[in-house]
């Protein structure tokens, strides 16, 4: 009796090895999950699908990589893997990078974007299926075309420390010194708040902060063609100082507007594999959690890149 029930478990996973799944059918999607196959088994045709997507738009004329991360902020983690997955390019062909990611540190995000355009044979392309805020948004400003659609975002370059936006202090010093203007009599109040609370060595290193984000997208912008009456310095700054809002909407309208129609594409083949590749990572983030409690990034290269981690404990 035990011998049948062996011979009935070994048939069944011989079943399941032999299976074929079709990752462009969610039920699939969920199959693959379902009949518990082993991790590394469902990283290799999750692997498979992208360069199947990417095989599909006719994309493999670039070197395709991707920054897809919607837990971890961008780190030298990210820019260490984008560069091992095209330090070996050698201008050998043009850079197509996925991109989603809510933004991170700016010094890794300019690095990104500058070893992109340096090693690509002749240009540099960013896809945006949804979101590329922030430091996000100065990885793209490197690109000589940025691919978006209806749904694409790009967003302020706005440093954060700790949630805390770099310019807000300054903000609210500002805010601080006006409410005393308009109450003098409470200005003891307001100063001991101020001496109490803000570190005046804090103020000074947030604006520096502002202001290197400023000076590396005037880097990356450089060269480029803009439009009539736009200059680096000028753009540099929209991107840093304009909006008040670290998730302000940068739409594709308001980017062709800023950026020209030379650098913004909208609707391509770029784009429309990009969101392929968003939905289906995004339902797979989700079958990750569902089945082993565990998020998915996509950083660097189509074979090396995909990764899954325990979901962080709340």
């Amino acid at each position: 009796m035990a011998d049948e029930e062996n011979n009935e478990v070994e048939q069944d996973e011989k079943k399941i090895e032999e299976k074929s799944y079709d990752l462009s059918l969610v039920a699939d999607q969920v199959a693959m999950f379902r009949d518990k196959l082993e991790e590394d088994d469902i990283k290799d045709k999750i692997t498979s699908h992208i360069k199947k997507i990417v095989e599909d738009y006719d994309l493999d004329k670039y070197c395709v990589i991707l920054l897809f991360d919607e837990y971890k902020s961008i780190a030298g983690y990210h820019s260490d893997r984008i560069y091992r997955a095209i330090s070996d390019l050698d201008k050998k062909k043009d850079i197509l990078m996925f991109v989603e990611s809510g933004g991170g540190q700016i010094e890794p995000a300019y690095l990104i974007s500058k070893t992109c355009k340096r090693l690509s044979k002749k240009k540099f392309s960013v896809a945006i299926a949804r979101r590329a805020k922030s430091a996000a948004t100065l990885v793209s400003l490197g690109a000589s075309e940025i691919h978006m659609g209806l749904l694409s975002e790009l967003g302020p370059i706005d440093p954060q420390f700790g949630g805390f936006p770099a310019l807000g202090l300054a903000n609210a010093v500002e805010k601080i010194a006006q409410m005393t203007e308009r109450f003098p009599s409470a200005s003891d109040m307001f100063s001991k708040y101020l001496t109490d609370n803000v570190n005046i060595r804090d103020l000074g290193y947030f604006e520096r902060i502002n202001e290197s984000a400023t000076q590396y997208a005037i880097r990356l912008l450089n060269g480029k063609q803009l439009p009539e009456g736009k200059t680096c310095e000028g753009l540099a700054d929209h991107f840093t100082n304009h909006y008040k809002d670290h998730s302000f909407v940068i739409d594709s309208d308001e980017a062709t507007e800023l950026l020209g129609s030379k650098i913004i594409k909208v609707g391509t083949s770029e784009y429309q594999a990009a969101n392929e590749i968003y939905e289906f990572l995004n339902f797979v983030d989700f079958l990750f959690g569902i089945f082993k409690q565990k998020n998915i990034r996509y950083v660097g290269s189509v074979d090396t890149g995909f990764d899954a981690f325990e979901k962080d404990k709340k």
